[in-house]
């Protein structure tokens, strides 16, 4: 459908002079001028630009009557130039509140539609907008939400450039739509970053929500093909963006815990590799093929392997290999091509390799393997840090990050000795500790095999580090395993919030202290994190609540006897966390029940626990203000109902009974109470 375009005014357009000179948008074939006011018209304050010079914007206003894509009737439109030609177009959605998205891109809120070029249909607009540039523009349709987090997905990331060449022009702000990964666009100013609440109302904290890039980050898209372009704005409210930061905070290196590599023999048709058996490398979880027929040998070395070593051939129905993402990481080759990315504001340095032009990034843990893939390669690239997961960027997944993967080597690895001291004390080592460590397994690497090198490592860092120099160590492991078991356990959410109590505390002090040697040979925290992220106990608010419902702990104005008792809540912290009892899925209605039989079995003198039945009466008494308090007939009587059944083992049902005290009929049945 074909089109005309109209400058729309309020005035007949029939008078002398222009106010738009119509050379001046050569973009606009058939542009009609508009006369200037009479004498004693009102001149409005706020308008559309008299000029389009190279690198501005321009508001144009489309008519869409069957209300497309849930588009207003009249639609503004941001077309954003770079050389005198559209470049990008930002369509707003945002019916009639499109002031805050106008003032995105510099312009008045206020500006006066009816004074901007003016189009009978969206395509006719896209017909002359892609004539006066020559090809297809990108068309983003901006949206307004009163959430701001919803409005500020339309933006992906945004980034700072921190060595551009100002005196080139070159741009320090860009960004990635959520809609169009394929296109980095520069930015001209603040306003859009805050009108699409990525920023605050001042950008006052662009720093801090954008991520530091260089040119070898620009340069590593435009080899992509990512496509360059720019988001303009005007002058009459454009704010300038601050300057970009340009030195980086220099921060640690990464400590990297990744598992260390395991090499096997595999029957698989890996794309690209023409062996019939393949060497694969196991680090992290991840398996990597090895391409270098039958010159593998210095890449088993450069991975810590003994080149004459047999290797297991592992079966393609293994756990191990299916489970290892087979075929999805880049091959390990002896003939490669290798770039590499260093960080720039690490020390010491992080390098991550790009193989055979992946989309991947591989991150090798131990120097000798990062040496042997870096001989030959071109000179790293350095980028900043934050940058990394943004390198490769996906065109068909909008939210997409690079994907990095770490490779460890065989052996006792620096990696491999923090492990062992984590699994000890639960933290980081320092340096020094780790140095420590290695010194340590060097000692015991000499007499057995790995494992019992291990294992003794661990045991000699227990009986040293923990248990000959204080409890406040060891509670502090305890402490830390606890509240981390909880957090991660797989089938009970946050337990707690990750609080640590007492008992927990005690109990799992005592278990230790009851098999050290065992226990220090698999390292103390990890003995004790595993135990708590495989049980499944409940929360301490349903332990007391179902303590509250049998015994009536809470309900009672005067305290009768601890409730719950110390040693009561001792007992249940045992019963959760024996490993026996790991899967019965403690809950509060489990616990009333385990409560219930309790009580019906302590009604049975016999066994040695009547004070409970003794403790709940007297609580029910005074709760129900009767003069029962104490009184041993009234105690054997709901002894009695509890034994013989006739209510059920809780304090409803107690004080239900009670309440009925002095009554010549009393209404058992009706005291069989479960809430």
């Amino acid at each position: 459908m074909t089109g005309s375009i109209h400058h729309r005014t309020h005035r007949s357009l029939v008078r002398g002079g222009l106010l738009l000179a119509c050379w001046a948008l050569g973009w606009v074939p058939g542009c009609v001028g508009e006369v200037p006011p009479e004498e004693g018209d009102t001149i409005e304050e706020l308008s559309a630009p008299a000029i389009i010079g190279p690198n501005v914007t321009e508001v144009i206003v489309y008519d869409n009557p069957d209300l497309a894509e849930d588009l207003p009737r009249e639609v503004p439109v941001v077309v954003s130039f770079k050389d005198n030609k559209p470049d990008v177009v930002f369509q707003i959605g945002c019916g009639s509140n499109y002031g805050p998205i106008l003032e995105g891109f510099g312009y008045p809120r206020t500006l006066d539609l009816n004074q901007t070029a003016f189009y009978d249909s969206f395509d006719a607009m896209l017909m002359q907008i892609e004539r006066d540039a020559g090809g297809p523009v990108p068309i983003h349709t901006l949206r307004c939400d009163t959430d701001p987090n919803v409005t500020r997905q339309q933006i992906f990331q945004v980034f700072r450039r921190i060595d551009a060449d100002l005196g080139k022009g070159e741009p320090e702000y860009y960004l990635r739509l959520r809609d169009d990964p394929g296109t980095i666009y520069s930015v001209g100013c603040s306003n859009l970053l805050s009108a699409l609440s990525w920023t605050r109302a001042d950008g006052s904290n662009l720093e801090q929500v954008s991520i530091p890039v260089n040119r070898a980050v620009l340069d590593t898209w435009k080899a992509q093909g990512i496509a360059q372009r720019q988001i303009n704005c005007h002058s009459s409210t454009g704010k300038a963006l601050p300057r970009a930061r340009r030195d980086l905070p220099q921060q640690p290196s990464e400590k990297s815990y990744t598992a260390e590599a395991e090499l096997y023999l595999v029957r698989f048709p890996f794309t690209g590799i023409r062996t019939r058996v393949t060497p694969y490398l196991i680090a992290g979880g991840k398996g990597y093929a090895i391409d270098c027929g039958s010159n593998a040998d210095t890449m088993k070395q450069a991975f810590g392997f003994d080149p004459t070593a047999t290797l297991e051939e592992l079966s393609t129905s293994d756990p191990r290999f299916t489970g290892s993402d087979p075929d999805r990481q880049p091959h390990l080759a002896c003939d490669r091509n290798v770039k590499i990315f260093q960080t720039a504001d690490q020390s010491p340095t992080a390098r991550y390799f790009q193989l055979d032009g992946g989309k991947s990034l591989i991150r090798f843990t131990c120097p000798k393997a990062a040496n042997f893939f870096a001989e030959g390669a071109p000179a790293a690239q350095s980028v900043p840090r934050a940058a990394v997961p943004y390198l490769f960027v996906d065109p068909n997944a909008p939210v997409s990050q690079t994907r990095m993967l770490e490779v460890g080597c065989w052996g006792p690895g620096r990696a491999r000795m923090a492990q062992l001291y984590f699994w000890v004390f639960g933290r980081e080592p320092s340096e020094a500790e780790l140095e420590g460590t290695m010194t340590i397994y060097d000692s015991f690497s000499s007499t057995g095999s790995t494992r019992e090198a291990e294992e003794s490592t661990m045991t000699f860092l227990a009986a040293f580090g923990v248990f000959g120099v204080g409890g406040d160590v060891l509670n502090g492991i305890v402490d830390r395993a606890v509240s981390n078991g909880k957090k991660s356990n797989p089938r009970r959410t946050n337990l707690d919030g990750g609080r640590v109590f007492g008992e927990e505390r005690t109990f799992f002090t005592g278990e230790i202290n009851k098999s050290r040697d065992q226990v220090a040979r698999y390292g103390l925290y990890r003995w004790v994190n595993e135990r708590v992220a495989n049980a499944t106990p409940p929360s301490r608010d349903d332990l007391i609540a179902s303590y509250d419902w049998a015994y009536g702990c809470k309900q009672t104005p005067v305290e009768v006897g601890p409730c719950p008792a110390a040693e009561g809540i001792a007992w249940w912290t045992a019963e959760f966390y024996n490993p026996a009892n790991k899967d019965k899925n403690y809950t509060r209605s489990s616990l009333e029940a385990e409560h219930a039989k309790y009580l019906k079995k302590c009604a049975d003198r016999a066994n040695g626990c009547f004070y409970e039945i003794e403790n709940v009466t007297d609580r029910a008494c005074h709760r129900a203000g009767k003069p029962c308090v104490g009184n041993t007939s009234w105690r054997n009587y709901i002894g009695d109902l509890l034994r013989g059944g006739h209510i059920p083992g809780n304090y409803l049902s107690i004080i239900c009974v009670v309440e009925q005290y002095g009554n010549s009929s009393p209404n058992i049945a009706g005291c069989r109470k479960e809430r």
